[in-house]
């Protein structure tokens, strides 16, 4: 089926613009032109990344031309070719194929050459990349254009182009000559320049969950002070009220993102503690006021700490935190602990999976305990100190309807003594359909839960398709609620009576994207064919477990029908992630 995509993002609009098919030297206009930018915001510094794909053949001394519609853009002196990189694909997807970049164009290396205007901070007049005399690009190839401190490849450049100046659309034409200056494809892109947005009372910035509090035990010289974000910020303190951040002398150890704590030391028995903390958020914005955590050291012998002696209230995995635990410990219930420390032996796993609801974390195939996420779906936990080794981590979530994502597996080796992060994991949506048998016409619904603001993207497309990509799949996307429900649409006219199949991804914008949820089945037309070995029960005992791992093993590499549980043709690491979803143990 043809691909037909729907783009919707909260700051930056990009739209697939049809070309000038008039031009009689056009035999194919280039398509799928997209520019995404990292930042939407005017006057700021952003990264791009181009990526249109071309019909005809490309020779060796063409020239990509890129130029803004307005003179809105600007660079700083120095920027030059090592903010770019330029890489051709088969595929949308990848994987890409970088070229070499220079100052200007030879055998081996494209040109890069950027006209300007003005001294300092120049506006952008246009950037012209003449490919090298000995490569062009293929016919049907993907072309990616990064730009900024995005471009890794080669020589590098943290130099960024600054956005347009006032809110609103901008127009950039791209246009591709041959080496005689003749028009191959042309298209234009459409970014958007928008205010950022600022917080409201229900969005409102909260510091919470301050450890220790009230009267620790008699004894107790160090502790560890903690606190929880709903932000990404670094933390200070200080002794004295009404101390400005900048001002405030003591940084917390462990800081940066959610979770922050740091060990006070020197405590004395019977004495009073007040602390007074501030911290900046990612856009440099200091708190105003300050949150304030007091204790006090029992000045008795035998007094101070909970019910089981323990000094202050470690583990509490609860509050706005959302199953970040403030102290080592069991955590609230079965939830397992945040890290309060960098250094700690140990395995750090943070990441997204669904609002207020549970991730379940395994060993080697055994289940460690479950962390619990907070209403932005973010979750945090921490295994302690591992014996050195290989070890093979596993998490899923389940969503409020006990729907789950896929697996997310990890192997890798750990030092004793070391601690390990794993940061950024991002669970695939949990998936549902309304039906899954239909008639011409009808209207296929599909939803779940996924991270609140972020992207869900749903990929229909027919049953045993061996090369998914965006040419043989229909693909919608959508923003997740800020309850985590999704739900996308997708209209059966036209389509060829059959057996189909959708999944899903979530993208979080600088982040990344999770791996695909299940695969659920569906019919067109037809009663929807039953699956061989469902749920990963290779054996049919009604189990999942090492049994069913050791037939998975056996047929390892192979297309064979029972193993092959995402009937992609080969028995690889996603069956066994389909497995690990399904494991019963």
């Amino acid at each position: 089926m043809s691909t037909r995509k729907s783009t919707i993002c909260l700051l930056l609009f990009v739209w697939l613009i049809g070309f000038l098919s008039a031009l009689p030297n056009i035999s194919r206009a280039m398509s799928q032109l997209s520019d995404t930018i990292s930042t939407s915001w005017p006057s700021y510094p952003s990264n791009h990344t181009i990526i249109l794909k071309v019909h005809d053949h490309i020779p060796p001394g063409s020239q990509i031309v890129i130029t803004p519609e307005t003179t809105d853009f600007s660079v700083l002196a120095g920027f030059d070719y090592r903010a770019f990189d330029l890489a051709s694909s088969s595929s949308k997807l990848g994987p890409y194929t970088d070229r070499d970049l220079g100052a200007t164009s030879t055998a081996m290396e494209d040109g890069v050459a950027i006209a300007v205007s003005g001294a300092g901070t120049s506006t952008l007049n246009q950037i012209t990349i003449t490919l090298n005399s000995s490569t062009g690009i293929n016919s049907n190839e993907f072309i990616r254009l990064e730009i900024g401190a995005n471009a890794l490849y080669g020589t590098t450049s943290l130099d960024q182009i600054l956005n347009a100046t006032t809110t609103g659309s901008q127009l950039i034409k791209i246009e591709i000559l041959d080496s005689n200056g003749q028009l191959i494809d042309q298209g234009e892109a459409v970014i958007v320049m928008v205010n950022p947005v600022l917080m409201t009372n229900s969005q409102a910035k909260v510091r919470s969950n301050g450890q220790p509090n009230g009267v620790l035990q008699y004894g107790t010289t160090q502790t560890l002070m903690s606190l929880t974000t709903n932000y990404y910020a670094d933390c200070r303190y200080s002794m004295a009220s009404g101390t400005l951040y900048a001002d405030m002398a003591n940084d917390f150890a462990f800081t940066g993102v959610y979770y922050h704590s740091v060990i006070i030391s020197g405590l004395v028995d019977g004495q009073f503690y007040t602390y007074y903390i501030r911290c900046r958020d990612t856009y440099n914005v200091d708190d105003t006021t300050d949150y304030i955590i007091q204790f006090e050291i029992s000045g008795s012998e035998g007094d101070g700490g909970d019910e089981s002696g323990d000094p202050g209230s470690g583990g509490s995995g609860g509050g706005s935190g959302g199953g970040l635990g403030s102290d080592i410990g069991p955590g609230l219930g079965d939830y397992l602990p945040f890290p309060p420390e960098p250094g700690l032996p140990g395995v750090v796993l943070t990441g997204w999976a669904f609002p207020d609801s549970e991730v379940t974390i395994l060993k080697d195939g055994i289940e460690q305990g479950k962390a619990l996420t907070n209403s932005q779906a973010e979750f945090g936990a921490f295994l302690e100190e591992l014996n050195q080794g290989i070890y093979t981590f596993s998490l899923w979530g389940a969503d409020p309807a006990a729907r789950k994502s896929s697996t997310y597996s990890t192997t890798f080796w750990i030092d004793q003594g070391t601690q390990t992060t794993v940061s950024d994991i991002i669970l695939s949506p949990s998936i549902a359909l309304a039906n899954t048998e239909f008639n011409s016409g009808e209207t296929i619904e599909v939803f779940g839960y996924s991270v609140p603001g972020e992207i869900v993207g749903a990929w229909l497309y027919a049953k045993g398709e061996t090369n998914l990509n965006e040419e043989n799949a229909e693909i919608k996307e959508v923003v997740v609620r800020s309850d985590g429900k999704w739900n996308i649409y997708f209209n059966t006219t036209g389509m060829n009576n059959g057996q189909y199949q959708v999944k899903a991804k979530t993208k979080i914008e600088l982040r990344g994207e999770s791996g695909f949820s299940q695969a659920l089945n569906l019919a067109i037309g037809n009663a929807v064919e039953q699956e061989i070995c469902s749920g990963a029960d290779l054996n049919g005992d009604g189990l999942v477990n090492l049994t069913d791992f050791s037939i998975l093993l056996y047929y390892w590499g192979t297309d064979d029908d029972c193993a092959d549980q995402n009937d992609d043709g080969t028995v690889d690491l996603t069956d066994f992630s389909i497995m690990m979803f399904y494991w019963t143990g």
